[in-house]
């Protein structure tokens, strides 16, 4: 009986909750401590490389890029060659371009000729080894760490990546569903939250530095992890609803409770509840306003920004005034938020910049060219950017004012400065469109916040690098495919560039790359031909050889007249009418990757190496993204283990 007496105690025993809850917070750092376990191979690799030691945290200048508005610019002398003397030339209706088709794998890759007439071709460009001069100090490619789903089995990595919604993964879920499971037994252990009000409480306030470090910019989970920060913002959102539930059930519990007990009269006129009540309308205003934002309306945007700052600020001062002991809590979340603006702050550069305008790409598109800033990030980072004047004030109101908008960068790092491509899409961008090309008198400084009379050159705040490819080094793999879509091609050629620079310096162990860029129409690759050509130049490597192919994918007709380059397109690049068939792409990726290392039914080479792996990097709409997630899901078991596994990236911003 004394046994029965003793094992009921067990389990009606009152749980200490600051320290439950406090215990639960260590249960998801101690799991999150498990995945950056899971990564430690791959970060060492990564910091083992002398470039990936020093790029990816701060800029610096590097070798100076001539600035678009002079008369010797590289890009006025190929768009003069490219364009010729008008600019534009009318095809006549023999030679008119065909109507976009979808297009199968077998579909016909055309290509403008000389003489405007529509060629077949599929070749790529094959770059052949140069051999070591003699002297010259051997360069080594980094080795290719295996992320755990590849190693297991290609069926994990497949289900992993499976869309349970557009551009929602099923590894996504899986992280919201383990979250809210662990919050959930947090809630209901040993307590009914409908009697023990505090708990749900605690819980509340619990989540509150989780919150804050899931959404800073410089932030130490990302660091840790390798993922940026923008793919913690799931997370952020999750976490921050179950907060706000946590608080309204304790509210509402202790609301409930008093009335009851028939003190709630006396009771609401007490500081314990009047602020108690002021953080509960904050949080809930906070909620209220986060998901009625669009983050593709910057307005909107806009309100979404000063009312969260306003209610987080309010309902910080509120819990603290409400309860002053859970204070431990509150400084955690405002010593995060303080280390993430320090480190932004020195993460920040001011320069000058030159803007382009092309009408014709992506429907309207901002060239930024930032020629002091040539170093300092990793292929397929972004920079956050506010267009200022040059007046210390115009400077201070646009810091703490103005907004810093994300723009990934197209250049790779040390190739004679920084590129943006930006497409005007929201009010922002349209008037930094305007500024471009109503900008003739160079020298002229613009105030893109403040709204003043434009010109090419212009002031600017950089800030970052940040996110980028994390611990996958794209140049430890045998095969990449890249996949854009839109002004997604920055991300496509910043890692283009940063590839076959260090292709011919002999530092990676690609052999074949397959770009394809999803657009319009094809002005968007004519518009954009003086930054692609210099990247389709062959460039020998003393360690492997190189087959390239870009192949451009106009999907609608243009109603203004096509521009058609007088020369040909360089060698490997083809225009195409039709969608990008991905899964075609990606197999003939895989072949090429094979015929490269010759490999034979035995699975040996002629070689001593065997294939590296594939890797996939797609950056553009939601539905290019899954089309490119879903190709490395029907990859077939042979295939993956012929070529080494295929491992993907996605590049997405979401505010």
């Amino acid at each position: 009986m004394s046994g029965v007496q003793s094992l009921a105690s067990t389990f009606t025993h009152k749980v200490n909750a600051p320290a439950f809850v406090f215990h639960i917070d260590v249960l998801l750092l101690g799991l999150f401590a498990l995945y950056v376990a899971s990564t430690l191979p791959r970060a060492l690799v990564r910091l083992f490389q002398p470039s990936e030691i020093v790029n990816g945290f701060f800029l610096w200048s590097g070798a100076q890029r001539t600035p678009p508005g002079r008369s010797n610019s590289t890009r006025t002398l190929l768009r003069a060659d490219t364009l010729g003397r008008s600019g534009t030339v009318t095809i006549s209706k023999g030679n008119a371009i065909a109507p976009p088709v979808h297009n199968s794998t077998g579909g016909a890759h055309a290509a403008l000729g000389e003489d405007n007439k529509v060629t077949e071709a599929f070749s790529a460009l094959v770059t052949p080894v140069a051999p070591r001069a003699r002297g010259a100090q051997q360069s080594y490619a980094p080795t290719r760490v295996p992320r755990w789903t590849t190693i297991v089995h290609p069926s994990l990595a497949y289900a992993l990546n499976f869309r349970v919604a557009p551009g929602f993964p099923l590894r996504k879920l899986l992280v919201l569903l383990a979250y809210g499971l662990i919050v959930l037994y947090a809630s209901l252990f040993r307590s009914n939250p409908f009697k023990d009000t505090n708990r749900t409480a605690y819980i509340a306030v619990s989540q509150i530095p989780i919150v804050v470090a899931l959404a800073n910019k410089s932030n130490w989970l990302s660091w840790l992890s390798g993922i940026g920060y923008e793919k913690f913002h799931y997370v952020h959102r999750f976490a921050g609803r179950l907060a706000v539930i946590a608080a309204n059930v304790h509210a509402l519990g202790r609301l409930y409770k008093a009335s009851l007990n028939g003190t709630l009269q006396a009771k609401i006129h007490t500081p314990d509840y009047i602020w108690g009540l002021v953080s509960l309308c904050a949080v809930d205003l906070l909620i209220a306003f986060s998901l009625s934002f669009r983050g593709d309306k910057i307005p909107g945007y806009s309100l979404f920004f000063a009312t969260h700052i306003t209610f987080v600020v309010v309902s910080l001062l509120a819990i603290y005034m409400h309860k002053p002991f859970i204070w431990p809590y509150i400084l955690a979340a405002v010593a995060l938020y303080a280390f993430d603006h320090v480190a932004r702050t020195a993460r920040t550069r001011y320069t000058t910049a030159w803007l382009t305008a092309e009408t014709a790409l992506n429907g309207g598109t901002i060239l930024v060219e930032v020629p002091s800033l040539g170093a300092g990030w990793r292929a397929g980072q972004h920079v956050r950017i506010r267009v200022t004047g040059d007046t210390w004030f115009s400077w201070l109101a646009t810091w703490f004012v103005g907004h810093a908008r994300p723009f990934t960068i197209a250049t790779g790092s040390n190739s004679g400065g920084m590129l943006l491509v930006i497409k005007a899409r929201g009010a922002w961008t349209r008037k930094l469109l305007r500024i471009a090309a109503a900008g003739s008198a160079a020298g002229k400084s613009a105030d893109a916040e403040g709204g003043c009379d434009g010109a090419r050159e212009v002031r600017i705040i950089v800030e970052g690098p940040y996110s980028g490819p994390g611990y996958t080094l794209y140049t430890a793999y045998s095969g990449v495919v890249l996949v854009a879509g839109g002004s997604g091609i920055s991300y496509v050629t910043g890692v283009l560039d940063d590839i076959l620079q260090k292709h011919a310096s002999g530092q990676s162990n690609v052999r074949v790359i397959e770009v394809v860029w999803s657009v319009a129409d094809p002005d968007s690759l004519y518009s954009l031909l003086p930054e692609l050509s210099p990247l389709m130049r062959p460039r020998t490597s003393p360690r492997a050889a190189l087959s390239l192919r870009f192949s451009v994918h106009w999907t609608r007709m243009s109603a203004l007249a096509p521009h058609v380059p007088r020369s040909t397109l360089p060698p490997g690049m083809h225009l195409h009418a039709g969608r990008p068939d991905v899964h075609a792409t990606l197999q003939s990726a895989i072949a090429s990757v094979r015929e490269a290392y010759s490999t034979t039914t035995t699975g040996r080479t002629r070689g001593s190496d065997l294939p590296s792996g594939i890797v996939v990097g797609s950056c553009g709409p939601t539905a290019l993204i899954d089309d490119a997630a879903r190709a490395v899901g029907h990859v077939s078991r042979v295939d993956w283990k012929d070529v080494g596994g295929v491992e993907s990236i996605e590049e997405t911003f979401g505010w």
